[in-house]
């Protein structure tokens, strides 16, 4: 088979294969993919793409599948060695992955290939804009000291940012410092200020497909659980003025925080089955 490194000036010949929310990944700074392509005719064979991360501070010894595809299981493995020999030169040392759509032929060919595979509650829960506006946090506006996204200028936005590299050693995106202030929802996404400069942050991002997903919420100071209360009920009266109700609003529940939140707020919302794997790559 031909190994191709999928790029975002090819990424649309995987449109049949990629959904589009994550085809957008494509070109930022620690998303890498490969296609195996049959050498006889150039179908495609096989895909993955994968997310470098850093758990253990500045190193990124961890990969994150975040796509697979395979036109036959038996695929899986073959591109599976280019995968390794791609990771180990940027220092991977083990791959993860968590799949809600992953077929049983691919978790076969999965474990066979070294990933120890475990069946769990996926870590996404899905909730409406409009089961959202029926809790009582969300009746009342926020003060009008939290402000939308689009009125905070480009440099004030990345002293933000810093604020929060500086603070938080386990950022939401791995690639947060690279990200331009347009990769965010601009009227849903909100701030907040103490002395002119800004202390909390809530930003979500609208993916291709419509569905939005919150990816950040940070806040310093005196007034920081406050101030995370009132981006929520910020973000979402924001967002009830521009999205229908059936809007899906996907959690990504990455951290105990964000756990918490999301079970204080939707006691009953569980996490799609899905299952788990890991492999050492060393």
């Amino acid at each position: 088979m031909n190994l191709k490194s999928i790029l975002p000036d090819n990424i649309n010949e995987y449109a049949d294969y990629v959904d589009e929310d994550m085809s957008e990944n494509i070109g930022r700074m620690f998303y890498r993919g490969l296609a195996a392509h049959a050498p006889e005719d150039d179908s495609l064979l096989s895909l993955l793409i994968w997310e470098l991360k850093s758990p253990e501070g500045n190193e990124r010894s961890t990969s994150e599948l975040k796509w697979i595809y395979s036109a036959d299981p038996s695929y899986i493995s073959n591109i599976l060695d280019g995968y390794h020999s791609e990771v180990l030169n940027d220092g991977v040392k083990k791959t993860i992955f968590e799949s809600s759509s992953i077929k049983k032929e691919e978790e076969n060919a999965l474990s066979e290939s070294g990933f120890t595979i475990e069946q769990v509650e996926g870590s996404n829960i899905d909730v409406t804009l409009g089961e959202c506006s029926k809790l009582p946090l969300f009746k009342k506006h926020a003060p009008l000291y939290v402000q939308s996204l689009n009125l905070l200028d480009d440099q004030e936005f990345l002293q933000g940012i810093m604020n929060i590299l500086f603070k938080d050693d386990d950022p939401a995106l791995e690639d947060i410092a690279f990200l331009s202030r347009t990769w965010y929802e601009p009227e849903i996404s909100c701030y907040t200020k103490t002395d002119g400069k800004v202390t909390g942050l809530f930003l979500v991002h609208a993916c291709p497909s419509g569905i939005l997903t919150p990816v950040l919420l940070f806040a310093l100071g005196a007034d920081a659980k406050i101030n995370i209360v009132e981006m929520l009920r910020f973000s979402v009266k924001a967002a009830e003025d521009k999205y229908p109700e059936d809007t899906v609003i996907r959690i990504h529940r990455r951290n105990l925080p964000v756990k918490k939140i999301s079970a204080k707020l939707f006691p009953d919302k569980k996490g799609t089955p899905a299952v788990s794997g890991v492999r050492n790559e060393e």
